[in-house]
């Protein structure tokens, strides 16, 4: 069946397009839909994508397909685009559910229909609507519970996978780490430090300020480290808004928006949820034991030689690697919106405050051979970034 075109923005979505989607995406019967009501929720829910829920009237009662689903599409914002052409994100999140998704190693919600053109950058997913579940509170944090169930989902995902990125369906995906990338990602880090030290300068002691402008040269080496590591599937982006959880009791987290996931180290995810997602006094009292749990999972995943102290000195090392979101959000989108600069603001001081308490800065590259490439990059990078912090 010939695949409908990619709508130019939820406003575009039709009761047709919808019923060639679902069909095209695998249902079949699927009677005819008399009405689509389109409900805006990225506002609440997305800053790189524009976010709708479609509300289904059906013409006959039917059990087979939905009463509502959720449709991703490409953000209206021309800058948001431009940052996700240049780090592949639209592409990332349709290769997750095309490839990875069906594992069932984390629960996240069912693809009906997804499309993604390689050319325009333009992409659709049709998602299972997960609306009869509760969502975290990014503002208020993780509360224990919370925190033990987002820690042990991942350890799945992660042991799943754990140093089997050389293998199908992992191979290909996008590696944060490779040269090439963590070149573009030095780049752009270093141009979004600016702006972020210009409006958010007050949240950074001295200590963390000298730390970010000195890692930001150092970006492309510490993700070279990092790469060392073992390797796995990573979510990217794993914080508490991004989670859904059953009403009751503790359960697994279903996870959301997978545009920054690829293949790095798992402690990654930990060190990034743990360092924003979770009140700084809940995450000094119950770090080490879900870290101790998380290498536990794995290890019984196969990764027999992981220990609690490879596991504890990757969390360490992964939470120095958090500056990279923190910069490149708070540098490079559009904040005005008061909850978003809220939730950023919280999320900085909370990470910056891990950083501190989980000496980071140990882990801060050591200077490479004079002569070599890398430091030459990191030399060339620290003169650009002088210079564009002046003419700012």
């Amino acid at each position: 069946m010939a695949r409908p075109d990619i709508p130019a923005s939820g406003k575009a979505i039709t009761a047709d397009w919808m019923r060639r989607a679902l069909r095209a995406g695998g249902a079949s019967d699927v009677p005819a839909i008399q009405q689509v009501a389109v409900e805006d929720i990225g506002s609440d829910m997305g800053l790189m994508a524009e976010i709708v829920r479609c509300r289904l009237v059906w013409s006959e009662p039917t059990d087979a397909v939905p009463a509502s689903v959720i449709v991703k599409l490409p953000s209206p914002a021309e800058r948001s685009r431009r940052l996700s052409r240049l780090q592949a994100l639209y592409k990332r999140e349709y290769a997750y559910y095309r490839h990875v998704a069906p594992q069932g190693a984390m629960r996240s919600p069912r693809l009906l229909y997804g499309d993604y053109e390689e050319k325009s950058d333009r992409f659709v997913l049709v998602l299972e609507d997960l609306g009869g579940m509760h969502t975290g509170d990014q503002l208020a944090g993780a509360t224990a519970d919370e925190a033990r169930s987002a820690i042990r989902a991942v350890a799945r995902l992660h042991g799943r996978n754990w140093n089997a990125v050389g293998q199908p369906p992992l191979s290909g995906f996008h590696d944060v780490g490779s040269p090439k990338n963590r070149t573009v990602v030095q780049i752009i880090f270093l141009a979004y430090l600016v702006p972020t030290l210009e409006h958010f300068g007050s949240f950074f002691s001295d200590e963390m300020r000298a730390l970010v402008e000195a890692y930001g040269p150092r970006a492309a080496d510490h993700l070279a480290d990092l790469r060392a590591t073992p390797q796995t599937f990573v979510h990217g982006d794993y914080r508490l808004d991004n989670m859904f959880f059953d009403a009751g009791a503790a359960s697994d987290a279903a996870v959301v928006d997978w545009q920054v996931s690829g293949l790095g180290n798992g402690l990654y995810d930990v060190a990034y949820f743990m360092g924003g997602s979770v009140p700084t006094d809940i995450r000094r009292e119950i770090e080490r034991d879900l870290l101790a749990e998380y290498a536990e999972i794995v290890r019984g995943m196969g990764a027999r030689d992981f220990t609690f102290d490879d596991c504890w000195r990757l969390y360490r090392q992964n939470m120095l690697a958090c500056f990279l979101i923190m910069i490149i959000v708070c540098g490079g989108l559009d904040l005005d919106d008061a909850r978003m600069r809220r939730l950023v603001e919280t999320g900085m001081r909370r990470t910056l405050a891990a950083m501190e308490d989980l000496d980071a800065a140990e882990f801060l590259p050591a200077p490479r051979p004079v002569l070599s490439p890398s430091n030459l990059f990191s030399s060339l990078s620290r003169l650009a970034y002088r210079g564009y912090r002046t003419l700012r």
